[in-house]
């Protein structure tokens, strides 16, 4: 459900594709020391939206809030080529703990499941962002995804669920995010836990407030 969801949930299908590249000073294991910091913009960003992963979230912070090490590479691709009228202005999209193919081998044609993905996108304005989350739970119900409501530091989220992962979306002003999780990565009784607790990271919501903001 990760890539569907992204693109159900970011995309345009006249966009350009942009290369999965590993990010440079990925970590083959974190253990998760790095100190948490909020999401920001870079600062040569004029969409909206970050333009590296360590913009969202390192690695290390990363394996703090699952609880569990990111052994394998951070990848990421990012895009600000869009159409005019497609009110994106720019999309980053970073995967947590992909097993790089060993030197000299291919790669499997059922690729390891990614643990953690985490996609932000930029909007003209936050109706437009607000629209892109509406018609992304339409969607998920219409393919028979578990969909519940879960709002998280005032701002109205949803919970979606199938065989594969589950996934956070929520808009913050002209922001979107989709943060997916692949079952079996935590303990099935902590996916929400996480998921909401990584949603506070990248909202830059401090985690001594996300017992009594997260709302069921």
């Amino acid at each position: 459900m990760a890539v569907a969801l992204s693109v159900t949930a970011c995309s345009n299908t006249d966009e350009p594709e942009v290369p999965v590249v590993p990010t440079q000073g990925a970590s083959p294991s974190d253990d998760g020391s790095a100190g948490d910091a909020a999401a920001t913009p870079s600062p040569t960003s004029t969409t909206g939206v970050p333009e590296l992963c360590e913009d969202l979230a390192t690695a290390g912070e990363v394996a703090k809030i699952l609880k569990v090490p990111m052994r394998g590479e951070t990848q990421r691709v990012y895009n600000d080529d869009y159409l005019g009228d497609s009110g994106r202005t720019g999309r980053l999209t970073c995967k947590y703990g992909v097993r790089p193919t060993p030197e000299g081998r291919s790669a499997p044609p059922t690729p390891a499941p990614v643990p953690l993905t985490v996609a932000v996108s930029g909007y003209v304005d936050g109706d437009v962002a607000a629209g892109r989350i509406s018609s992304t739970v339409d969607d998920a119900q219409a393919a028979g995804t578990t969909v519940q409501a879960q709002s998280v530091a005032g701002r109205d989220g949803f919970l979606l669920s199938d065989k594969q992962d589950v996934s956070f979306v929520v808009a913050d002003d002209v922001r979107t995010y989709v943060i997916t999780l692949s079952h079996g990565v935590v303990a099935k009784p902590a996916e929400r836990v996480v998921l909401l607790d990584m949603a506070h990271h990248l909202l830059g919501i401090p985690p001594s407030t996300s017992a009594a903001t997260a709302t069921a």
